[in-house]
């Protein structure tokens, strides 16, 4: 490939008015179409794929909804999952709603081990109730024991919030509900009193565990696979402790469930959140081995940044990936029929999978990062605008050195919900730039044997990023209604100031009291918009720092280009 073709595979010039039509997916994972667009194969992805973990961690922006999706609409299209039975559960619980139940019901008892049944109930619930749906149920004994578990707790073709389902039971009946977790028993008698001392429904957890086991072998299932999401949300004080309490009961149940081999959890949770749980009762090595922490590392970020750009212009209907090949100098690879095979868009994906499984080296991967930063330099500029703050002077730097940098945020993480945003408003703003110079064209340009075309404008990228951090900013203050005045607040204060501790908090905040002011700064922490500078176990001295992602930018004039 060392002689270039004199006829370059790309239009010529690129063709502006699709510009607007580029779709590269949604910044939410949950309405992200990862079908449509495919996941990126990273590192955590892998081992999540070959569905020997319980317990997925990452922070804010990583991806877990985007798996939990995928795996709730697209299981049989994974070989680990395809035989598995998919029982999605999502329930934002009420820690207060949680909190009046165990002193009404449960009160000087360990609350430990009411959520553990509660947890035992609400999985075998769900479970349940996605088995009655399958064809011919009930169609033996174990499935009208079943039948008989979901008629005994009024849930025969519905689900609800597990504690009005819990309330709903005890009002209409005197109930006693018996199970365990591990080797601990469990029974929690409810709606009793002296004039009916006994009973009137009995539910035994550890029989209708059974019963559910059963069937999923009998309908030829590898185990019900309940995938649990939006247990994590972020609370504070009491309500926090309360859901430590709640989600540490899960792991246990988790554990409890792993002997069972018809019944197995994916749990799906924040990273922060994770990390401050009590592991005592379980060990933490053993906790730990069972679990999958989703990052990104630089090259896959820009693997995910290039896909989406390559996705959009061939739906565009403006170029395949073949074509960017073809316009790619990688002649220093000598590339081999296997990798032409992989790199061509004629080959059918099956053919691509099984080429691949053939052959892993640092080879392959060195060409991928190529390729991917092609498919990149195809639109962007090879560098772009960054405001150098020490000198007060705006120099130009390296694209993919500007991506690795200036999207960190308190986590030090780029997610590819950044990635996402900011690639819509660079398209944004580059449409607008050559609807305001019709008579510009972006034509291909020949640099270092790669045809590119002059697309976004080095002005137009900087831009987008200010109006992407704008946005950025704009979600946060939306993340929790409760923390949206504080937020607001704090930006209009700010001003060009970096650092941060409590005393500022609680000196610019008006009315804020000492619990909410380390509540909220524990928030900020949360979500990557605050990083420690100053580490210290006690919030009130701890010291704060903006993440480059969050530090104010000023816009350059067109002079600087």
């Amino acid at each position: 490939m060392s002689q270039r073709k004199s006829t370059p595979s790309l239009p010529d010039p690129f063709p502006i008015d699709k510009l607007r039509t580029l779709q590269f997916g949604s910044a939410d994972g949950h309405r992200d179409k990862v079908e449509e667009f495919g996941i990126i194969e990273t590192s955590s992805v892998k081992q999540f794929y070959t569905n020997q973990h319980s317990i997925i961690v990452g922070a804010i922006g990583t991806g877990k909804s985007t798996l939990f999706t995928l795996i709730k609409n697209n299981a049989k299209k994974i070989e680990s999952y395809k035989n598995d039975l998919i029982v999605p559960l999502e329930e934002a619980l009420s820690f207060n709603e949680l909190s009046e139940f165990v002193n009404k019901h449960y009160a000087g008892k360990d609350e430990s081990t009411l959520y553990q049944l509660l947890w035992k109930f609400n999985i075998l619930l769900k479970v349940s109730i996605t088995l009655s749906k399958q064809e011919g149920f009930p169609k033996n004994d174990s499935e009208k024991a079943v039948n008989n578990f979901l008629n005994d707790s009024n849930s025969s073709d519905k689900y609800s919030n597990i504690l009005h389902k819990l309330n709903n039971i005890i009002s209409n009946a005197n109930v006693k509900f018996e199970a365990k977790v591990g080797d601990n028993p469990i029974s929690f008698e409810a709606g009793l009193s002296q004039k009916s001392p006994k009973p009137e429904k009995k539910i035994n957890l550890e029989e209708v565990q059974r019963a559910i086991s059963e069937s999923i072998s009998a309908r030829s299932y590898d185990c019900a696979r309940v995938i649990i999401d939006k247990i994590d949300r972020f609370v504070a004080g009491t309500e926090y402790y309360i859901q430590r309490q709640y989600i540490n009961a899960l792991l246990e149940v988790d554990d409890d469930l792993a002997a069972i081999n018809n019944i197995n959890l994916k749990i799906f949770i924040r990273a922060d959140l994770f990390d401050r749980l009590d592991f005592a009762a379980l060990g933490y090595d053993k906790v730990n081995d069972n679990v999958i922490r989703l990052k990104w590392s630089h090259d896959e970020t820009l693997r995910f940044l290039s896909s989406r750009i390559m996705v959009a212009l061939t739906k565009a209907k403006i170029c395949r990936s073949e074509d960017i090949y073809k316009a790619t100098d990688l002649s220093e690879f000598d590339l081999t029929w296997r990798e032409k095979i992989l790199l061509s868009s004629k080959v059918p994906e099956y053919i691509k999978s099984f080429v691949n499984k053939k052959e892993k080296s640092e080879r392959a991967t060195s060409l991928y990062a190529k390729f991917d930063k092609a498919i990149i330099t195809k639109v962007f500029p090879r560098s772009t605008i960054h405001f150098c703050s020490n000198d007060n002077k705006y120099i130009e730097m390296d694209v993919f050195d500007f991506i690795k940098s200036h999207f960190l945020d308190g986590n030090d993480i780029c997610t590819p919900r950044y990635m996402l945003i900011f690639l819509k408003e660079v398209v944004t703003k580059v449409a607008s730039y050559y609807d305001d110079n019709p008579d510009q064209v972006s034509e291909l340009v020949l640099i270092e044997k790669d045809f590119e075309w002059d697309l976004f404008k080095k002005y137009c990228v900087y831009q987008a990023y200010l109006s992407a951090k704008d946005i950025y900013i704009k979600n946060i203050e939306k993340i929790d209604s409760k923390w949206t005045k504080n937020v607001n607040v704090f930006l209009a204060k700010r001003g060009n100031k970096t650092k941060f501790d409590y005393k500022w908090i609680r000196a610019n905040i008006p009315d804020i009291s000492e619990n909410d002011a380390v509540d909220f700064l524990s928030f900020l922490q949360v979500i990557g918009f605050l990083k420690i500078s100053d580490a210290h176990q006690d919030v009130k001295k701890r010291g704060y720092e903006l993440p480059i992602l969050y530090k104010l930018s000023n816009t350059p004039s067109e002079s600087h280009l």
